[in-house]
C-alpha cells in the first residue's frame, strides 16, 4: 500500500440523490447576467429529470447554477464545485457588497444576495459557525443558517448553508462533496444528503457532462446517467481512501488514480509516453470548479516537451502552446480499472490572449500563443507563496505541496471534464469515466436506485455523434489582480459580454502583473477553497 498526502476539501461537483432524477443543463452564459439563467427547461422529463440551467464562466470554467433560497424565492447564483462540501451565500450587507474599497481589492461585486429578513423560513443554526479560509489567510465567514432550497424546480426543506457576511468574493458556491469535508466539526447533512435524505433521489450519485468548450449547454444529472452522453462502456473505478492525522481510512476527497498518459503532437506523429518517474500510479482529483488541470512538476515537463508547450519560467510561469499547431494534436489519460479519455486539441488549446497577443511576454516563442489545458502544479504552487494575493485554486497548490511529503498529485478539472462523461457515487464510493459524446441532443436517462450495490454497467453510444459547433457572439474582460489565477476565486473578476460564445474560448479577467510593463490575461478555474478545519488528508493508493 502506498500513501500519499493531499488538503482537505477540493472542488468537487454538485450532487443530488433521488427516488427521481434531477438534471441540471449547462449553459454558456456570464454569470454576470443572471436574467438569462432563468427559465431554462425546467419541465419534468418523461424518466422523472427536472432540468435546471448552469452558467459557464467566460473561461470556460467554473459552472454556475441560478438556484432560490427562502420563502419567497431569492434566486441565487453559486459556483458548482465538485470538491467542497458547503453550499453558502452571500448575504446582502456582506462587507465586499458594501465596500467599494473591498471590490477594488478583490476585483469583485456581488450581483445576486440572500437575506434572511426577507424569508419566512429563515432559521440561524449557528451564528458565527460559518468559516472557510483560503491558504493566503483570506476566505469567507458568517453564520450557519437553514432555509429551503429549490434547484431545477425541486426544494431541498431546511437545508443548512453558510451566509458570508465577511467575503472576498461576491458569488456563492454549491458543494456537493463528502459531508466529512465540510468547513465545520459538526458535521451535517449537506446537499447530497438531504437529497437522499428527503426521498427526492434514491442514492448519492450523480454524473457531469461538462460538453464542448465551444458548445452552450452540456448537464449535470443527479440520481442518473444519461447513455446518449458518453462513448462505449462505462468504466467503474473506487473513489481513493483517505486518511486524517492518522485516523483509519474513509472517504473524503472525489479522487482516482491516474495511471498513464501518452501524447501525440500532430499528424503522423509518434505517440509519446508521458514520463511517471518512479511512481506508478498518481492521485488524481476531479475537479470541476478548477478550469485548466495540473501534474506534478516531473510528469508536466515531459508532457510539455513531448507535445512541444512552453513553460515561460520568467515571468508569468504559464505553459504556452502554438494556436496554430496541429489540429490533431491529442493527450490520452488511463484512469482507475482501465478508463481511456482521450482530449483532443479543441479542448486543450485555450486561446485566452484573442486580441491581446502583444501582452505575451517575448520569450514564448509562439507568434499567436495558446494558454496550454495542462499546467505545472510545482510552479502553480510557488506563484502562489510568492503572490500577496494569491488566487484560491494558487492556494490550494500550494497547500497540497506542502502537504505532499515527496508525494505527486494531479489535479484534473475541466480541460479534462470537458472530454469525460463522469458519475460520482458518493454511496458506494466510485466513480465511472467514459469518453464524452460531444454536443449530444438526445437524452436517455437510466435511474440509479438505492438498491444498486455500485454504478451499473451501462452502454452509450458507439461513436461520436455529432460534430463541434461554431458558436458566434462576443465578449469583454474586467480587471483583476496581480497573481490571481482564478476567475472567481480571491481577487478575481468575472468577465462581462453579450450573444452566445465566440469561436474562440473567451477570456476571464486581465490581470496587472506587477513588475511588468504588460498585462496578462488569466483563464484558470474558479473556486477551490480549503477549509479552515482538518488538516492534510492522505490519499491511500492500493
Amino acid at each position: 500500500m502506498q500513501t500519499v498526502h493531499v488538503i482537505t476539501a477540493l472542488a468537487t461537483c454538485i450532487t443530488v440523490a433521488a427516488a427521481t432524477v434531477v438534471q441540471i443543463d449547462i449553459n454558456r452564459i456570464r454569470p454576470d447576467h443572471p436574467g438569462r439563467l432563468q427559465g431554462k427547461l425546467r419541465d419534468r422529463a418523461t424518466t422523472g429529470a427536472y432540468v435546471e440551467s448552469l452558467a459557464n464562466n467566460v473561461t470556460g470554467g467554473g459552472y454556475y447554477a441560478s438556484v432560490e433560497v427562502g420563502t419567497p424565492g431569492q434566486t441565487q447564483v453559486l459556483v458548482v464545485d465538485t470538491g467542497s462540501s458547503d453550499v453558502w451565500v452571500v448575504a446582502s450587507n456582506a462587507d465586499l457588497c458594501t465596500n467599494s474599497r473591498l471590490q477594488r481589492e478583490y476585483g469583485d461585486t456581488c450581483s445576486n444576495t440572500y437575506s434572511a429578513s426577507k424569508s419566512s423560513t429563515y432559521k440561524l443554526v449557528n451564528a458565527s459557525g460559518f468559516d472557510i479560509s483560503y491558504l493566503d489567510g483570506t476566505g469567507s465567514t458568517g453564520s450557519y443558517i437553514s432555509d429551503n432550497f429549490e434547484i431545477a424546480g425541486t426544494t431541498v426543506k431546511s437545508l443548512q448553508m453558510g451566509l458570508a457576511t465577511q467575503t472576498v468574493r461576491g458569488t456563492g458556491i454549491m458543494g456537493i462533496g463528502y459531508s466529512a469535508s465540510e468547513s465545520t466539526l459538526d458535521i451535517y447533512p449537506n446537499l447530497i444528503d438531504q437529497f437522499q435524505k428527503q426521498g427526492l433521489t434514491s442514492t448519492r450519485a450523480y454524473s457531469i457532462y461538462l460538453n464542448d468548450y465551444r458548445a452552450e449547454t452540456g448537464s449535470i444529472l443527479f440520481g442518473g446517467v444519461d447513455t446518449e452522453k458518453f462513448i462505449g462502456d462505462l468504466s467503474v473505478m473506487p473513489i481513493l481512501r483517505t486518511t486524517q492525522n492518522g485516523t483509519d481510512a474513509s472517504y473524503a476527497v472525489l479522487a482516482v488514480t491516474l495511471n498513464a498518459m501518452t501524447a501525440v503532437p500532430g499528424p503522423g506523429s509518434d505517440t509519446y509516453p508521458v514520463d511517471f518517474g518512479p511512481a506508478q500510479a498518481i492521485p488524481a482529483v476531479l475537479d470541476s470548479g478548477t478550469t485548466l488541470s495540473y501534474l506534478p512538476s516531473d510528469v508536466a515537463s515531459s508532457l510539455f516537451t513531448s507535445i512541444g508547450a512552453y513553460t515561460d519560467n520568467r515571468e508569468t510561469g504559464y505553459t504556452f502552446i502554438d494556436c496554430d499547431g496541429p489540429a490533431d494534436l491529442k493527450v490520452t489519460l488511463t484512469l482507475g480499472r482501465g478508463a481511456i479519455i482521450v482530449l483532443p486539441a479543441s479542448q486543450l488549446v485555450i486561446d485566452a490572449f484573442q486580441g491581446f497577443q502583444d501582452i505575451i511576454p517575448s520569450n514564448v516563442p509562439f507568434s499567436n500563443a495558446c494558454l496550454f489545458g495542462f499546467q505545472d502544479i510545482g510552479i502553480a504552487s510557488s506563484a502562489s507563496s510568492s503572490s500577496s494575493s494569491s488566487s484560491s485554486l494558487a492556494s490550494k497548490l500550494s497547500a497540497i505541496a506542502a502537504a505532499s511529503a515527496g508525494g505527486s498529485y494531479a489535479l484534473l478539472g475541466d480541460s479534462f471534464l470537458r472530454s469525460a462523461y463522469a458519475v460520482y457515487d458518493l454511496t458506494n464510493n466510485e466513480i465511472a469515466l467514459a469518453q464524452a459524446n460531444l454536443n449530444s441532443t438526445q437524452s436517455n436517462v437510466v435511474e440509479l436506485q438505492a438498491s444498486d450495490s455500485g454504478i451499473p454497467t451501462l452502454k452509450g453510444v458507439k461513436s461520436q455523434q455529432t460534430p463541434s459547433p461554431t458558436p458566434t457572439g462576443t465578449s469583454t474582460s474586467t480587471t483583476g489582480n496581480r497573481g490571481n489565477p482564478s476567475a472567481t476565486g480571491p481577487g478575481g473578476s468575472h468577465g462581462t459580454g453579450t450573444g452566445t460564445p465566440s469561436s474562440t474560448p473567451n477570456t476571464a479577467s486581465i490581470s496587472t502583473m506587477s513588475g511588468s510593463s504588460y498585462r496578462l490575461l488569466i483563464s484558470i478555474g474558479a473556486s477551490c477553497i480549503l477549509s479552515c478545519v482538518g488538516g492534510a488528508l492522505a490519499l491511500v493508493l492500493a
